[in-house]
């Protein structure tokens, strides 16, 4: 009977080892305020999840995670194998604190910055400028507001935040600085800024860039499968299933993580 007992308690334990070993592999994926309208992020990411569940020999689900605050304490405990992530900040933080990789970014958002709107007839010239005066601003825990608020810190200005009027939606800033309720608004929408100028608006500054829209990868996962999906993910712009799944995505291609820059991004959102 002993031996018996032995026996189905090994079986139970190795079977828990196994089913362990096959969990899935879990991809969070954080599109930022501005959300795709091509449905569901399980049904947009399914042609990206079958490449890499194929290349890793391991299923991964997507996991979509739109609160920023949960998707850094996720970040922060380990929960996501891997992520995509709009708010670089974020994903930064992860890289530098949390035990994460940076593989790639999103080709076309390399050059994301902060600009400064104001009205033609504002006598405001330089970022200087703006002590004292009502701003407004995408949500605060953007990173638009959060690359705008950086650039305060650097010229000496205390808690700016006080001075913040925000609104969800970038395009919404435009409409404030219109009806007078802040003497300038701040964009991270090359389109919106565009508008603003092409209807005589002025820009009056705008942030050092920083790249957006990052993937990075646990260190849990072995150096070899980090590098398969760093290769996988460079290299779907050249092939059509490849291209299928970065359509689905709104993606054209990704990246190689440029170190230097992304660092020096890190040290000037005083992350």
């Amino acid at each position: 009977m002993k031996l018996i007992r032995s026996f189905l308690a090994m079986a139970i334990l190795t079977g828990g080892i196994g089913s362990v070993a096959a969990q899935d592999l879990v991809l969070a994926v954080n599109e930022g305020v501005t959300y795709q309208d091509g449905g569901p992020a399980s049904e947009r990411y399914k042609p990206l999840l079958q490449l890499l569940s194929k290349e890793l020999k391991q299923n991964v689900k997507v996991q979509s995670v739109d609160k920023y605050a949960v998707l850094e304490k996720g970040l922060a405990e380990g929960k996501y194998d891997l992520a995509f992530i709009h708010p670089a900040h974020v994903g930064l933080l992860a890289v530098k604190k949390d035990g994460y990789e940076g593989l790639v970014t999103a080709k076309g958002y390399t050059d994301y910055r902060a600009r400064v709107m104001v009205s033609k007839a504002s006598p405001l010239k330089s970022m200087q400028d703006l002590r004292g005066k009502k701003i407004g601003v995408p949500s605060v825990e953007s990173i638009t507001t959060t690359m705008f608020t950086a650039n305060l810190h650097e010229l000496g200005f205390q808690q700016p935040e006080k001075a913040y009027t925000a609104t969800r939606y970038q395009d919404a800033v435009p409409f404030m600085i219109d009806n007078g309720f802040v003497d300038a608004g701040v964009t991270g929408s090359a389109g919106v800024a565009k508008d603003w100028v092409a209807k005589g608006g002025r820009i009056l500054a705008e942030t050092k860039p920083v790249p957006i829209k990052q993937f990075i990868i646990s260190k849990k996962l072995s150096e070899a499968d980090r590098e398969k999906v760093r290769n996988l993910l460079l290299g779907l712009s050249d092939n059509d299933a490849g291209k299928t799944a970065l359509q689905k995505i709104g993606m054209t291609g990704f990246v190689p993580w440029n170190a230097n820059v992304m660092n020096d991004a890190t040290a000037r959102l005083g992350l």
